[in-house]
């Protein structure tokens, strides 16, 4: 039947807008999303996006405590990182939290096995803090 197939393709286009808008991805693809925007925005070096769309409140209140602007913040946290490299492990989500073990590393230093924590918030996952130790379970170690 012709028109069968001319009445399926809306149907086609909506779920594949669904798709494309993140709707329907599970909460830990979207925390990968973010760990790997984190990653794609610190390579760039691109502080507005870091600021706006990745890390969380309660790290933005740390700049804003110390009267320096998140993106100068920024800036002089990652100066003198060169090539930063991520790999995302396991993650892991309970609630409103997340955590993914991370390798990470960058030109001239050593690597890294970390955690990073994400907190969900009304604009989606958001970093909440970067390098938490990860235990020989290779789960985040309680503080």
């Amino acid at each position: 039947m012709p028109g069968a197939h001319r009445r399926g393709l809306p149907l086609a286009l909506v779920a594949s807008a669904i798709l494309a808008s993140g709707c329907g991805t599970s909460e830990s693809d979207q925390v990968r999303a973010k760990v790997e925007q984190f990653l794609r925005a610190a390579q760039r070096k691109d502080y507005k996006t870091l600021c706006s769309q990745v890390l969380a409140p309660s790290l933005l209140s740390r700049f804003v405590s110390v009267n320096l602007p998140c993106e100068e913040g920024l800036r002089i946290a990652l100066a003198g990182v060169e090539n930063p490299t991520l790999a995302i492990g396991r993650i892991s989500v309970n609630g409103s939290h997340a955590s993914a073990i991370t390798l990470t590393g960058a030109s001239g230093q050593q690597s890294s096995l970390d955690a990073i924590q994400l907190v969900k918030t009304g604009n989606g996952w958001r970093v909440q803090s970067l390098g938490s130790p990860v235990s020989a379970a290779g789960r985040p170690s309680k503080k």
